[in-house]
């Protein structure tokens, strides 16, 4: 579209230079009509006087005039506005040439100038129409005065002229104000076009890119739509528009017969062969009638699942901190009375053993809520480079100063010495603890006279992941039970709280890591990977 106006207010469209063009082609036509019929002799038969000669010669003179207006309008030089009043000029002059040399308005000649008055003022604003109608009116008039004056005839009867100069205002006005209309609503259609197109460019865009699948079929279950999640959930790949659901998704298209005829049923999970997965669908009308599309949401139900293990799990555990937040005083409030009790010097050996109990006890539920307390208020992972050789003999050594009575051998020898990894310093430490932990309690327990750590590590070149080994002589897990190890709450010992390993595996994936148990010839062997 040109930007350079054609008036105060209007813009130059294509259309406007093919009116132009068009009133061009009309008026050669109207020039070749007139000749025509002066040369076959019909000018008398349609006028009521006619100089033949002289009507022939002016409209040459208009013939002349149209032929020279064809390249400007060709070429569009010069402007629009130019171009429409040297066009409305030319056919006012010539017209008024015609009904001067047809003897006067009463030829009915005078009304061939309200078409070009139309044409240009539909491509002008208002007030440039107002000025052709008013040019207009002056040439018709005065071809009028001069006419009557050659013949000394009256000037008085000039109704005919006053009446085709307000019908030239009339329709100018009229075709001026049509068309700036006319505009206004084609640059709306286009604004509205134009959004429309956006916004179901946008549609499209979010559709695609949605993890939900969305299909949309017809009436015949024809496939009408289809994004990549529906294609990746389907494991159908593309489907050209018009295929039919029942033969590349049988078990779909069985499920959607059966919401039809039950529209009110919850529809369950879905297993496709194609993709050896389960999905849950969702299915809605799409407008009514016979012809109504149906809107099909597809997700992968065992994500599903997962989110709402995940939601639950994470429910429990807020119960579970609160429990244990609500259980630490009445807790210490015992522990500290059997502690008052313990130092009465009234006291038989039934006594000593029954507060025994009470310590005893109190003690691992203790340890039981400090557990829980830490796995609701883990604080966020702040991963940074840890050289691992010097950090495990920071480590170890921290270790038996928390327990100087207990016999704590660690080999790091299998640690390679430039070996660095990336991981929470706390977190790791921490993990650490709880495997030495259970390794000195869980395999003495197990009959093992001195349990002995041994600490290895390597490289997984494949996957370019580190990983750190714990592994002890002790007397290891029993097969059947080597499933459940990482279960909260899980324990053979009945001092322990269930919970070491379980915030040990919590705390490794916090750091995108993972804790395996591994198959050991003697005791236990935990394999613990770091992230790439």
């Amino acid at each position: 579209m040109e930007l350079a106006a054609a008036g105060p207010g209007v813009e130059v469209t294509p259309e406007d230079w093919r009116l132009l063009r068009t009133l061009s082609y009309y008026r050669l036509l109207l020039v070749a009509g007139l000749m025509i019929l002066c040369a076959k002799g019909y000018g008398p038969f349609m006028f009521e006087r006619i100089d033949r000669a002289a009507f022939f010669n002016a409209t040459l003179v208009y013939a002349a005039a149209a032929v020279l207006l064809l390249p400007a309008v060709r070429w569009r030089l010069p402007g629009l506005m130019t171009q429409s009043m040297m066009h409305f000029f030319v056919d006012a002059c010539g017209i008024c040439l015609l009904v001067y040399k047809a003897h006067g308005l009463a030829s009915g000649l005078g009304v061939l100038l309200l078409t070009p008055a139309v044409g240009c003022s539909s491509v002008l604003g208002t007030r440039m129409a107002l000025l052709l109608a008013s040019i207009g009116t002056l040439f018709v008039f005065g071809e009028e005065i001069f006419r009557l004056s050659e013949t000394d005839q009256s000037l008085g009867n000039m109704s005919g002229a006053g009446l085709l100069g307000l019908i030239l205002f009339g329709t100018s006005i009229a075709a001026s104000t049509v068309a700036q209309r006319a505009r206004r609503s084609e640059a709306l259609a286009a604004r509205v076009g134009s959004d429309f197109a956006s916004l179901s460019q946008l549609n499209d865009r979010i559709i695609d890119n949605m993890a939900t699948g969305v299909l949309v079929v017809d009436a015949d279950q024809r496939v009408r739509l289809l994004n990549a999640a529906a294609q990746r959930l389907l494991g159908t790949g593309p489907l050209a528009e018009g295929s039919s659901l029942a033969e590349q998704v049988p078990e779909l298209a069985v499920a959607l017969h059966t919401w039809q005829q039950q529209p009110g049923r919850e529809p369950g999970p879905v297993s496709l062969w194609a993709s050896t997965a389960e999905v849950a669908p969702r299915f809605m009308s799409l407008g009514g009638g016979p012809a109504k599309q149906v809107l099909i949401l597809l997700d992968d139900a065992l994500r599903l699942r997962e989110q709402a293990q995940q939601m639950k799990l994470a429910a429990l555990g807020r119960l579970s901190a609160s429990i244990a937040h609500e259980i630490r005083n009445p807790l210490s409030a015992i522990h500290h009375a059997g502690q008052l009790l313990a130092e009465s010097p009234h006291q038989n050996q039934e006594d000593r053993r029954l507060l025994d109990m009470i310590q005893r006890h109190s003690t691992r539920i203790d340890k039981i809520v400090n557990d829980v307390l830490n796995l609701s208020r883990r604080d966020a992972a702040t991963p940074s480079n840890i050289a691992l050789r010097g950090f495990l003999e920071r480590t170890v050594a921290i270790y038996r100063e928390g327990h100087p009575n207990r016999a704590c051998q660690i080999d790091l020898e299998g640690v390679e010495p430039d070996l660095t990894v990336r991981f929470d310093p706390n977190h790791l430490q921490q993990i650490l603890l709880n495997l030495w932990d259970n390794s000195f309690e869980h395999g003495a327990a197990r009959g093992s006279e001195a349990v002995h750590i041994t600490l290895g590590s390597g490289r997984q070149a494949a996957l370019g992941q580190s990983y750190l080994d714990v592994a002890d002589n002790g007397g290891g897990i029993a097969s059947e039970l080597r499933e459940r190890v990482f279960e909260p709450f899980f324990t053979t010992a009945h001092k322990g709280t269930g919970l070491g390993l379980y915030l040990a595996r919590e705390l490794c994936e916090y750091n995108q890591a993972r804790l395996l148990l591994l198959q050991s010839e003697q005791g236990v062997r935990f394999r613990l990977i770091f992230a790439a």
